[in-house]
């Protein structure tokens, strides 16, 4: 069949907003366009796991989890997940962090910042991406629950305190929101997406896709229709998925 096909839960995300901006992305590499990258939430996230990786160390949960959930970190987080699905397909995946349960089930955990406490309902792509998590350590033979914990961090104050400004701190609070899995939807999400890829035609794009209209708007409504199907496709690397994968995660 060729160079395999790596998916992971940015990618089928996409497909869900837009099959065509999915099929444009994953067949001849091109990409929404985007703006600068927020890296303040990449930079917030490193320290995080770092902060985490503290407590793996002592065998300890961090004490904001210790009252919502009950188990320890996961001994031994890959940096990546893989899993084979059909074929020339692969699913990836990177985990912030997994929680090991008393039972010895894993159930994924994610980090999100935010500018103030969750109030709104969860951004639809969020539980998708985190039963796709479930599917991945299942692959790999860790039973999973049909839970997940998002983890949102957002700053309260500058702590004023602090004598030295360099080392002024800026004190953040935990939302954790607790959300329900459904791995069956997301292996019917997966089979649709990679159906879509070997169809072999452009896809219909999704009415609400901004990007589509645009192009629409500027090039005429039959303005890729008429892109050939080439047989020397090169598929993107696992590496350039994961760095999709984590700017995606900073958009929200």
């Amino acid at each position: 069949m060729g160079k395999k096909r790596f998916l992971s839960p940015a990618t089928i995300n996409l497909y869900r907003e837009c099959p065509r901006c999915f099929y444009l992305h994953m067949k001849y590499g091109i990409k929404r366009p985007r703006g600068p990258m927020p890296s303040i939430a990449t930079g917030l996230d490193s320290v995080l796991k770092k902060y985490f990786n503290y407590y793996r160390s002592i065998k300890e949960l961090p004490p904001e989890l210790k009252n919502e959930m009950r188990g320890h970190l996961i001994e031994k987080l890959r940096p990546t997940y893989y899993r084979d699905i059909r074929e020339g397909y692969c699913l990836l995946g990177k985990l912030d962090d997994c929680l090991v349960t008393e039972k010895g089930t894993y159930i994924p955990l994610d980090f999100k910042t935010r500018a103030s406490k969750v109030e709104e309902n969860i951004h639809p792509s969020y539980p998708l991406q985190m039963e796709f998590y479930c599917i991945l350590l299942e692959g790999n033979g860790m039973e999973t629950e049909d839970v997940a914990y998002l983890l949102y961090y957002y700053p309260l104050s500058v702590n004023p305190d602090e004598e030295v400004k360099e080392t002024r701190s800026i004190i953040f609070s935990i939302d954790i929101k607790k959300i329900d899995i459904d791995k069956k939807y997301a292996n019917t999400i997966l089979e649709q997406a990679i159906d879509c890829l070997e169809q072999g035609k452009l896809p219909e794009a999704s009415k609400e896709c901004e990007y589509c209209k645009w192009i629409e708007s500027v090039c005429g409504t039959n303005s890729l229709v008429g892109i050939p199907v080439k047989k020397d496709e090169k598929p993107p690397e696992p590496e350039e998925i994961i760095k999709e994968e984590e700017y995606r995660d900073t958009l929200f």
